[in-house]
């Protein structure tokens, strides 16, 4: 199993970068290579993704909130599909709020497995995950209304 830490600063207050990381169905707005993410009627905590680079490589699963800390954690785990796992941590700062994100999964073995070994698939995570994070760092202090970072 892979597992990645990245994380950034990003200039808005705690509570709005949360509400809107909460929003499991946003994250295809920042994260390049998730394709859709829907929560599933009627489980609030259950959410079907799609990810991938298009179609015919498209990986598809459902994963559970297994834990939240409003304004302070968002931790999922697959159920069924693609195995991985993650957690989005937010801590309040001085310039607005730190965001944390760890991902965790499993590679596929064999032939496929070799390949992405070889290719350097970890170094290219890291750096897509350091890209989406500089995105949604962008989107987000782009949208909100210049206003004073004094509430936390």
């Amino acid at each position: 199993m892979i597992e990645r830490t990245v994380e950034l600063e990003v200039a808005c207050p705690l509570a709005e970068v949360y509400e809107i990381w909460a929003d499991m169905e946003n994250l295809p707005r920042w994260m390049r290579f998730v394709k859709e993410v829907e929560i599933l009627p009627g489980k609030e905590e259950l959410s079907r993704w799609k990810f991938g680079l298009g179609a015919p490589l498209i990986v598809e699963w459902t994963s559970r909130i297994v834990r939240r800390i409003p304004l302070r954690l968002i931790a999922w785990e697959s159920v069924t599909g693609l195995k991985n796992s993650g957690m989005a941590e937010f801590f309040p700062t001085d310039m607005g709020c730190n965001l944390r994100l760890t991902l965790a999964f499993d590679i596929p073995g064999g032939v496929v497995g070799i390949f992405l070994d070889q290719m350097g698939v970890q170094k290219w995570i890291d750096e897509n995950l350091i890209d989406d994070l500089r995105r949604f760092k962008t989107m987000v202090e782009r949208e909100r209304p210049q206003a004073p970072l004094a509430e936390k």
